[in-house]
C-alpha cells in the first residue's frame, strides 16, 4: 500500500523550499571558502603565462646584450639529462655504459655488439667503433649533455638497426621582484650531421633525423628539425641508382646541401650527405614577466637513425653476406651533433 502522501499540507512547500534554498547557500559559501583557503597554503611561486608569439632577435638587436650579466649552468642550477635506446639484428641485448652526476654532466652509451667505450663527451675513435665488414648488423649510439649545457650525439648502425638518443637541460627562472623584466635566453646547436650510406651489395633504405626543441613552461617555443632519407635505392646496369633528400622543418639548420631551393646544384649525393650544418646561434626574446613569476625552460635536442626494409616484415635491409670475399656488405644510416667547440646557455634578464 503507498503511504506515500499525495501532496504536502497546504503552506509547507513554499517554507521547505525558503529553508533548502538558504541551507545550500550557506553550504556553497562554505566550500568556497575552504576551497580559496586550501589553494592559498598549497600554492607556490606563481609560474608565468606563456607569452606568445616569442620572437627571434636579429644580429643587430642582439647587440645590447654584450656585457650584461646572466645566468648559465656556471652561476644558476641546471639539470642535465641523456638517454639512448639501441637495437640491432641478432645482437642480443645492448652493452650500457652511463655517467650520471647532481649539478654536472650526463652521459649514456649503449652499443651491439657488447663493448663499453668511454661516453661522450670523449669523442669516438676508429678504436671505439665496430668494423661491419667482420660483425654484420652492428649499433652503438652516445648521448651527452655536458656540465656547461653542451649537447653530443652520436648515432651510427648498419644492417638491421634502430638507435634513438636524446639529450636535455632544464632550470627555472624566477623573475627578480620589482619592475617587470624581459627574458632572453641563448642556446647554440652545434654543427650537425644527419646522414647514411647506401651500399650497392647491401642495399637498404635508411633514415636520419634530428630535432631540437626550446619548452618554456613546458610549451615548445622554437624548434628545428631535419631529416635525411634515401628513395628508391636499387642497382641498374650493376650501379646504384638512389635520390637522396634533406628535409627540414621550423627554423632550418645551414648545411652543405639544400634540396629545397629550387636549384640542383647543391643537392645531396654521395658524397655531400656527412657534411655538417655550421653551428646555429639563437637568441628567443620570451617577452616581458612581472616581479616573482618563474620561467621553466628546456632545451632539447633528439636523434635517430635507422634502417627499413622495403616492405613491412621484410629483411632485405639486413647485411649480405659475400662467401667469396669472407665479409658483409651492410647500408648505414649515421647522426652527430658535435659540441666539442659548443656554446653554453644564457638567460639574460633585462629591465
Amino acid at each position: 500500500m503507498n503511504t506515500t502522501p499525495d501532496r504536502l499540507p497546504a503552506g509547507r512547500p513554499a517554507a521547505h523550499a525558503d529553508v533548502l534554498a538558504a541551507t545550500l547557500a550557506v553550504l556553497a559559501t562554505s566550500l568556497a571558502a575552504m576551497l580559496s583557503t586550501a589553494l592559498l597554503l598549497s600554492a607556490g611561486p606563481a609560474h608565468a603565462e606563456v607569452p606568445l608569439p616569442v620572437k627571434v632577435l636579429s644580429r643587430p638587436e642582439t647587440a645590447v646584450l654584450s656585457g650584461m650579466p646572466s645566468l648559465g649552468p656556471a652561476n644558476h642550477p641546471f639539470k642535465m639529462a641523456a638517454t639512448v635506446k639501441a637495437s640491432a639484428y641478432n645482437q642480443g641485448s645492448p652493452a650500457a655504459r652511463v655517467q650520471r652526476k647532481v649539478n654536472n654532466h650526463a652521459a649514456v652509451y649503449r652499443g651491439l655488439p657488447n663493448n663499453t667505450p668511454l661516453p661522450l663527451p670523449h669523442w669516438p675513435t676508429s678504436a671505439d667503433l665496430h668494423s661491419f665488414i667482420t660483425t654484420g648488423d652492428l649499433v652503438q649510439a652516445w648521448a651527452t649533455m655536458t656540465a656547461d649545457g653542451i649537447p653530443n650525439l652520436y648515432l651510427v648502425g648498419y644492417g638491421e638497426f634502430q638507435a634513438d638518443a636524446t639529450v636535455s637541460w632544464t632550470t627555472s627562472v624566477t623573475v627578480p621582484a620589482g619592475p617587470s623584466r624581459e627574458l632572453v635566453v641563448y642556446f647554440a646547436l652545434p654543427p650537425a650531421s644527419v646522414a647514411g650510406d647506401t651500399e650497392q651489395d647491401g642495399i637498404a633504405l635508411w633514415r636520419s633525423r634530428l630535432r631540437g626543441e626550446l619548452l618554456v613552461n613546458g610549451y615548445p617555443a622554437w624548434s628545428t628539425e631535419a631529416m635525411r632519407l634515401t628513395i628508391d635505392p636499387h642497382k641498374s646496369n650493376n650501379s646504384l641508382v638512389q635520390t637522396l633528400v634533406l628535409q627540414q622543418f621550423g627554423e632550418p639548420l645551414n648545411f652543405p646541401t639544400d634540396d629545397e631551393d629550387g636549384t640542383t646544384s647543391n643537392d645531396s649525393n654521395a658524397g655531400s650527405v656527412t657534411g655538417p650544418s655550421t653551428t646555429h646561434h639563437v637568441y628567443l626574446s620570451l617577452g616581458r614577466f612581472a616581479g616573482g613569476e618563474v620561467v621553466d625552460l628546456s632545451m632539447i635536442v633528439r636523434g635517430t637513425a635507422l634502417t627499413l626494409p622495403k616492405a613491412a616484415g621484410g629483411t632485405d635491409h639486413r647485411c649480405k653476406y659475400s662467401s667469396a670475399q669472407g665479409r658483409y656488405f651492410c647500408s648505414r644510416g649515421s647522426l652527430t651533433v658535435n659540441g666539442n667547440s659548443g656554446y653554453a646557455p644564457r638567460i639574460y634578464q633585462l629591465p
